[in-house]
């Protein structure tokens, strides 16, 4: 297997083709469970990952090695999707039926537990920045500065939408379990 700094040296160097479709296939998951996140549909999800893909590709030459890779590809895919949000003109609904969002849950992770479940239904209260901010951070691993740069939002933004939407999903979880415990 090829080591994933070797990819993009001949990705970016030599624009090859193979290379970037390994990187491609490293990365894909990742970045589609991410805009998933964001967008709370699967089929527009998958075409900002693809859309995400293409412009990572012609924008090759622009990676000049700083962070690491996947931080650029994430850094695009936000981009990708601001850009969709503004195309469209309005927001992500975020207050779908419960019983639509349990069906979607239920037919793509059907290995999720009751508490991931839970989980990603009180994700769908926060906005936007605070779902990114939080994803990065929580579910990939990001340091806050990475998430700044990736995100291109200050610093103190990415602390506030994380501990805003941490405690908006407190809230919400302690809410549920509230009203479980009472019928």
């Amino acid at each position: 297997m090829t080591s994933e700094s070797s990819l993009i040296l001949k990705a970016v160097a030599r624009r090859d083709n193979d290379a970037f479709s390994a990187l491609v296939r490293m990365h894909q998951g990742k970045i589609r469970a991410y805009l998933v996140r964001l967008c709370k549909n699967y089929d527009l999800a998958d075409d900002i990952a693809q859309e995400t893909f293409l412009t990572a590709f012609r924008k090759l030459g622009s990676y000049k090695g700083e962070g690491n890779f996947s931080g650029w590809l994430f850094s695009i895919a936000h981009n990708c999707f601001l850009q969709h949000l503004r195309r469209t003109k309005r927001r992500i609904e975020i207050t779908e039926q419960y019983g639509a969002q349990q069906e979607i849950y239920s037919d793509k992770y059907d290995e999720l537990s009751t508490q991931q479940m839970d989980l990603e239904q009180a994700m769908e209260q926060l906005n936007p920045d605070e779902i990114a901010t939080i994803t990065l951070c929580h579910s990939y691993g990001f340091s806050h500065q990475e998430v700044s740069n990736i995100l291109e939002m200050p610093l103190g933004s990415v602390k506030s939408n994380i501990n805003r939407g941490k405690l908006k999903l407190k809230e919400t979880l302690n809410k549920k379990d509230r009203l479980e415990k009472a019928s």
